[in-house]
Protein backbone atom coordinates (compact mmCIF):
# COMPACT_ATOMS: atom_id res chain seq x y z
CA UNK A 1 0.00 0.00 0.00
CA UNK A 2 1.49 3.61 -1.03
CA UNK A 3 1.62 5.91 1.60
CA UNK A 4 -0.34 8.28 -0.16
CA UNK A 5 -2.93 5.59 0.25
CA UNK A 6 -1.93 4.61 4.19
CA UNK A 7 -2.80 8.30 4.36
CA UNK A 8 -5.96 8.39 3.24
CA UNK A 9 -7.41 5.67 5.03
CA UNK A 10 -5.79 6.50 8.89
CA UNK A 11 -7.34 10.13 8.10
CA UNK A 12 -10.74 8.20 6.78
CA UNK A 13 -10.30 6.24 9.93
CA UNK A 14 -9.64 9.25 12.01
CA UNK A 15 -12.77 11.47 11.06
CA UNK A 16 -15.63 8.25 10.50
CA UNK A 17 -13.95 5.43 12.36
CA UNK A 18 -16.66 6.20 15.79
CA UNK A 19 -19.41 6.12 13.25
CA UNK A 20 -18.71 2.23 13.15
CA UNK A 21 -18.41 1.54 16.55
CA UNK A 22 -20.88 3.69 17.36
CA UNK A 23 -23.38 1.25 14.74
CA UNK A 24 -21.25 -1.88 16.29
CA UNK A 25 -22.27 -0.70 19.69
CA UNK A 26 -26.15 0.48 19.33
CA UNK A 27 -26.05 -3.24 17.04
CA UNK A 28 -24.63 -5.22 20.08
CA UNK A 29 -27.15 -3.43 22.35
CA UNK A 30 -29.98 -4.53 20.53
CA UNK A 31 -29.18 -7.60 21.18
CA UNK A 32 -27.73 -7.98 24.92
CA UNK A 33 -30.87 -5.71 26.12
CA UNK A 34 -34.77 -5.72 25.96
CA UNK A 35 -35.31 -2.13 26.28
CA UNK A 36 -32.49 -0.32 24.36
CA UNK A 37 -34.03 -0.78 20.63
CA UNK A 38 -37.55 0.40 21.83
CA UNK A 39 -38.86 3.67 20.16
CA UNK A 40 -38.80 5.46 23.09
CA UNK A 41 -35.70 4.74 24.65
CA UNK A 42 -33.75 5.49 21.35
CA UNK A 43 -35.56 9.01 21.32
CA UNK A 44 -34.73 9.28 24.95
CA UNK A 45 -30.88 8.89 23.70
CA UNK A 46 -31.27 11.69 21.51
CA UNK A 47 -33.18 13.66 23.64
CA UNK A 48 -30.34 13.33 26.66
CA UNK A 49 -27.80 14.24 23.99
CA UNK A 50 -29.46 16.99 22.77
CA UNK A 51 -28.56 19.85 25.26
CA UNK A 52 -24.96 18.96 25.20
CA UNK A 53 -25.36 18.84 21.16
CA UNK A 54 -25.80 22.51 21.93
CA UNK A 55 -23.03 23.59 23.58
CA UNK A 56 -21.03 21.06 21.68
CA UNK A 57 -21.72 23.18 18.59
CA UNK A 58 -20.33 26.70 20.13
CA UNK A 59 -17.01 23.87 21.04
CA UNK A 60 -16.79 22.94 17.68
CA UNK A 61 -16.38 26.63 16.78
CA UNK A 62 -13.79 26.99 18.74
CA UNK A 63 -11.77 24.26 18.64
CA UNK A 64 -12.53 24.51 14.69
CA UNK A 65 -10.13 27.79 14.75
CA UNK A 66 -7.80 26.11 16.76
CA UNK A 67 -8.94 27.73 20.28
CA UNK A 68 -9.82 25.91 23.40
CA UNK A 69 -13.19 27.01 25.77
CA UNK A 70 -13.44 25.32 29.15
CA UNK A 71 -15.71 28.06 30.86
CA UNK A 72 -19.12 26.41 28.75
CA UNK A 73 -20.41 24.71 31.92
CA UNK A 74 -19.92 27.57 34.66
CA UNK A 75 -21.58 29.40 31.76
CA UNK A 76 -24.61 27.21 31.53
CA UNK A 77 -24.47 26.82 35.44
CA UNK A 78 -24.44 30.66 36.14
CA UNK A 79 -27.65 31.62 32.44
CA UNK A 80 -29.00 28.85 34.16
CA UNK A 81 -29.65 30.41 37.63
CA UNK A 82 -30.35 33.78 36.32
CA UNK A 83 -32.49 32.75 33.84
CA UNK A 84 -34.68 30.47 35.91
CA UNK A 85 -34.72 32.94 38.95
CA UNK A 86 -36.33 35.32 36.34
CA UNK A 87 -39.31 33.51 35.15
CA UNK A 88 -39.91 32.39 38.80
CA UNK A 89 -40.00 35.89 39.75
CA UNK A 90 -42.02 36.78 37.40
CA UNK A 91 -40.52 37.97 33.97
CA UNK A 92 -41.80 35.09 31.97
CA UNK A 93 -40.95 32.45 29.66
CA UNK A 94 -39.12 35.13 27.24
CA UNK A 95 -37.61 37.28 29.81
CA UNK A 96 -35.79 33.99 31.04
CA UNK A 97 -34.71 32.90 27.63
CA UNK A 98 -32.91 36.56 27.50
CA UNK A 99 -31.18 36.30 30.44
CA UNK A 100 -29.94 33.34 29.65
CA UNK A 101 -28.39 33.99 26.16
CA UNK A 102 -27.53 37.13 27.29
CA UNK A 103 -25.02 36.23 29.99
CA UNK A 104 -23.84 33.56 27.46
CA UNK A 105 -23.05 36.18 25.20
CA UNK A 106 -21.56 38.37 27.96
CA UNK A 107 -19.44 35.76 28.65
CA UNK A 108 -18.35 34.94 25.61
CA UNK A 109 -18.05 38.67 24.70
CA UNK A 110 -15.25 38.76 27.71
CA UNK A 111 -13.36 35.78 26.94
CA UNK A 112 -13.09 36.46 22.79
CA UNK A 113 -11.95 39.99 23.57
CA UNK A 114 -9.28 38.66 26.48
CA UNK A 115 -8.50 36.33 23.49
CA UNK A 116 -7.83 38.39 20.78
CA UNK A 117 -6.96 41.96 21.69
CA UNK A 118 -5.39 40.54 25.24
CA UNK A 119 -3.72 37.76 23.44
CA UNK A 120 -4.50 35.70 26.46
CA UNK A 121 -3.93 31.89 25.48
CA UNK A 122 -7.53 30.78 25.60
CA UNK A 123 -7.25 28.00 27.76
CA UNK A 124 -6.27 30.33 30.64
CA UNK A 125 -8.83 33.03 29.24
CA UNK A 126 -11.65 30.48 29.87
CA UNK A 127 -9.99 28.70 32.74
CA UNK A 128 -10.25 32.00 34.99
CA UNK A 129 -14.24 33.11 33.20
CA UNK A 130 -15.10 29.77 34.50
CA UNK A 131 -14.23 30.22 37.85
CA UNK A 132 -15.47 33.31 37.72
CA UNK A 133 -19.15 32.14 36.19
CA UNK A 134 -18.87 29.05 39.19
CA UNK A 135 -18.14 32.14 41.54
CA UNK A 136 -21.13 34.05 40.53
CA UNK A 137 -23.41 30.97 39.89
CA UNK A 138 -22.78 30.09 43.75
CA UNK A 139 -23.08 33.49 45.49
CA UNK A 140 -26.44 34.39 43.37
CA UNK A 141 -28.37 30.74 44.27
CA UNK A 142 -26.26 31.15 48.05
CA UNK A 143 -26.05 27.05 47.68
CA UNK A 144 -29.61 26.84 47.07
CA UNK A 145 -32.04 25.18 44.44
CA UNK A 146 -34.43 28.21 42.43
CA UNK A 147 -37.74 26.31 41.75
CA UNK A 148 -40.82 27.39 41.46
CA UNK A 149 -44.57 26.50 39.75
CA UNK A 150 -43.71 29.47 37.34
CA UNK A 151 -40.53 27.44 36.02
CA UNK A 152 -42.92 24.41 34.66
CA UNK A 153 -43.85 27.26 32.01
CA UNK A 154 -40.25 26.53 30.26
CA UNK A 155 -40.98 22.69 30.48
CA UNK A 156 -42.40 22.29 27.11
CA UNK A 157 -39.54 23.20 25.90
CA UNK A 158 -38.01 19.69 26.68
CA UNK A 159 -40.89 17.61 27.39
CA UNK A 160 -43.11 18.69 24.46
CA UNK A 161 -42.58 16.79 21.07
CA UNK A 162 -43.46 17.03 17.55
CA UNK A 163 -43.84 13.18 16.13
CA UNK A 164 -42.68 11.42 19.35
CA UNK A 165 -39.20 13.84 18.66
CA UNK A 166 -38.94 16.32 21.83
CA UNK A 167 -38.95 19.70 20.56
CA UNK A 168 -34.99 20.01 22.61
CA UNK A 169 -33.62 17.51 19.95
CA UNK A 170 -35.96 19.74 16.99
CA UNK A 171 -33.89 22.81 18.15
CA UNK A 172 -30.85 20.84 18.23
CA UNK A 173 -31.41 19.29 14.89
CA UNK A 174 -32.40 23.52 13.76
CA UNK A 175 -29.47 24.42 14.91
CA UNK A 176 -26.87 22.03 13.44
CA UNK A 177 -28.00 22.49 10.27
CA UNK A 178 -27.76 26.02 10.41
CA UNK A 179 -23.89 25.70 11.83
CA UNK A 180 -23.71 23.38 9.06
CA UNK A 181 -24.98 25.52 5.77
CA UNK A 182 -22.74 28.62 7.55
CA UNK A 183 -19.51 26.33 7.82
CA UNK A 184 -19.83 25.00 4.35
CA UNK A 185 -21.86 27.25 1.78
CA UNK A 186 -20.85 30.65 3.17
CA UNK A 187 -18.10 33.08 3.33
CA UNK A 188 -17.60 33.38 6.81
CA UNK A 189 -17.61 29.45 6.84
CA UNK A 190 -14.62 29.08 4.51
CA UNK A 191 -13.18 31.93 6.36
CA UNK A 192 -12.99 30.27 9.87
CA UNK A 193 -11.55 27.16 8.47
CA UNK A 194 -9.11 29.34 6.85
CA UNK A 195 -8.28 30.95 10.23
CA UNK A 196 -8.11 27.67 11.78
CA UNK A 197 -5.71 26.04 9.33
CA UNK A 198 -3.47 28.97 9.17
CA UNK A 199 -3.71 32.40 10.79
CA UNK A 200 -0.99 34.22 9.29
CA UNK A 201 -2.26 32.64 6.03
CA UNK A 202 -5.65 33.73 6.11
CA UNK A 203 -4.16 37.32 7.53
CA UNK A 204 -2.48 38.29 4.98
CA UNK A 205 -5.39 36.91 2.34
CA UNK A 206 -7.19 39.87 3.75
CA UNK A 207 -9.38 37.67 5.96
CA UNK A 208 -10.21 39.55 9.56
CA UNK A 209 -9.65 36.97 12.29
CA UNK A 210 -9.80 38.76 15.02
CA UNK A 211 -13.22 39.46 14.15
CA UNK A 212 -13.77 35.89 13.20
CA UNK A 213 -12.51 34.86 16.60
CA UNK A 214 -14.59 37.43 18.79
CA UNK A 215 -17.99 36.00 16.88
CA UNK A 216 -17.08 32.89 17.69
CA UNK A 217 -16.36 32.66 21.49
CA UNK A 218 -19.61 35.18 21.07
CA UNK A 219 -21.49 32.49 19.99
CA UNK A 220 -20.32 29.89 22.02
CA UNK A 221 -21.38 31.52 25.04
CA UNK A 222 -24.53 32.35 23.75
CA UNK A 223 -25.36 28.72 23.02
CA UNK A 224 -24.33 27.62 26.57
CA UNK A 225 -26.14 30.28 28.14
CA UNK A 226 -29.24 28.79 26.13
CA UNK A 227 -28.13 25.60 27.00
CA UNK A 228 -28.69 26.53 30.81
CA UNK A 229 -32.18 27.40 29.75
CA UNK A 230 -32.54 24.10 28.37
CA UNK A 231 -31.05 22.48 31.37
CA UNK A 232 -33.14 24.42 33.92
CA UNK A 233 -36.30 23.26 32.34
CA UNK A 234 -35.65 19.96 32.13
CA UNK A 235 -35.03 19.55 35.53
CA UNK A 236 -37.30 21.86 36.60
CA UNK A 237 -34.58 23.86 38.63
CA UNK A 238 -31.51 25.21 38.85
CA UNK A 239 -28.39 24.86 40.96
CA UNK A 240 -25.14 26.49 40.95
CA UNK A 241 -22.95 23.37 39.66
CA UNK A 242 -25.88 21.89 37.30
CA UNK A 243 -23.07 22.31 34.03
CA UNK A 244 -20.37 21.00 36.52
CA UNK A 245 -21.04 17.46 34.51
CA UNK A 246 -20.44 18.70 31.04
CA UNK A 247 -16.84 19.79 30.21
CA UNK A 248 -16.29 15.90 29.77
CA UNK A 249 -18.77 14.62 27.74
CA UNK A 250 -18.67 18.12 25.16
CA UNK A 251 -15.18 18.40 24.67
CA UNK A 252 -14.99 14.42 23.77
CA UNK A 253 -18.04 14.82 21.50
CA UNK A 254 -16.54 17.52 19.94
CA UNK A 255 -12.83 15.61 19.36
CA UNK A 256 -14.30 12.18 18.92
CA UNK A 257 -16.28 13.99 16.08
CA UNK A 258 -13.11 14.55 14.21
CA UNK A 259 -12.96 18.25 15.06
CA UNK A 260 -9.06 18.23 14.80
CA UNK A 261 -7.72 20.83 18.28
CA UNK A 262 -5.50 21.87 15.97
CA UNK A 263 -8.04 23.33 13.93
CA UNK A 264 -9.40 24.03 10.58
CA UNK A 265 -10.36 20.39 10.12
CA UNK A 266 -13.52 18.76 10.98
CA UNK A 267 -17.07 18.23 10.42
CA UNK A 268 -19.84 19.85 12.34
CA UNK A 269 -22.51 17.18 12.24
CA UNK A 270 -20.16 14.56 13.33
CA UNK A 271 -20.36 16.35 16.50
CA UNK A 272 -24.25 15.61 17.31
CA UNK A 273 -23.46 12.28 16.51
CA UNK A 274 -20.89 11.83 18.53
CA UNK A 275 -23.06 13.34 21.07
CA UNK A 276 -25.55 10.66 20.61
CA UNK A 277 -22.98 7.74 21.02
CA UNK A 278 -21.77 9.50 24.30
CA UNK A 279 -25.50 9.41 26.00
CA UNK A 280 -25.71 5.89 24.08
CA UNK A 281 -23.02 4.68 25.80
CA UNK A 282 -24.04 6.23 29.45
CA UNK A 283 -27.89 4.26 28.83
CA UNK A 284 -26.82 1.52 27.23
CA UNK A 285 -24.42 0.70 30.44
CA UNK A 286 -27.26 1.43 32.62
CA UNK A 287 -29.09 -1.12 30.74
CA UNK A 288 -26.31 -3.44 31.09
CA UNK A 289 -26.97 -3.16 34.81
CA UNK A 290 -22.68 -1.57 34.52
CA UNK A 291 -21.36 -0.44 37.90
CA UNK A 292 -21.18 3.80 37.92
CA UNK A 293 -17.85 3.52 38.79
CA UNK A 294 -16.79 1.10 35.60
CA UNK A 295 -18.84 3.59 33.40
CA UNK A 296 -16.85 6.59 34.35
CA UNK A 297 -13.35 4.02 33.29
CA UNK A 298 -15.28 3.86 29.72
CA UNK A 299 -15.95 7.59 29.60
CA UNK A 300 -12.23 7.89 30.47
CA UNK A 301 -11.18 5.58 27.80
CA UNK A 302 -13.76 7.11 25.48
CA UNK A 303 -11.19 10.16 25.81
CA UNK A 304 -8.14 8.57 25.04
CA UNK A 305 -9.64 6.86 21.93
CA UNK A 306 -10.46 10.77 20.52
CA UNK A 307 -7.54 12.19 21.33
CA UNK A 308 -5.54 9.09 19.68
CA UNK A 309 -7.66 9.11 16.83
CA UNK A 310 -6.81 13.07 16.86
CA UNK A 311 -3.40 12.24 16.46
CA UNK A 312 -4.15 10.53 12.93
CA UNK A 313 -5.26 13.06 11.65
CA UNK A 314 -1.91 15.16 11.48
Amino acid sequence: MSRAARAFLLGQLADEGFVVVLVAWMLYLAVATANFATVSNLLLVVSQASIYSIVAIGSTLVVLLGELDISFGSVLSLAGCLAASTVVGGGGVFGGIAVGVGVGLAFGLVNGLMVTFGRIPSVVTTLATMGAGAGLAALYSGGTTIFGNRLDGLSYLTQGSIARIPYVTVLALVLYAGAWVVLTKTRPGAHLYAAGDNEQAAFRCGINVRRIRVVVFVLAGALAGLAGLLQAAQLGQATSDMGAGSLFPVLTAVILGGISISGGRGKIGNTFVACVFLASITNGLILLGVDPTVQQIVQGAVLAIAVSLDRLRR
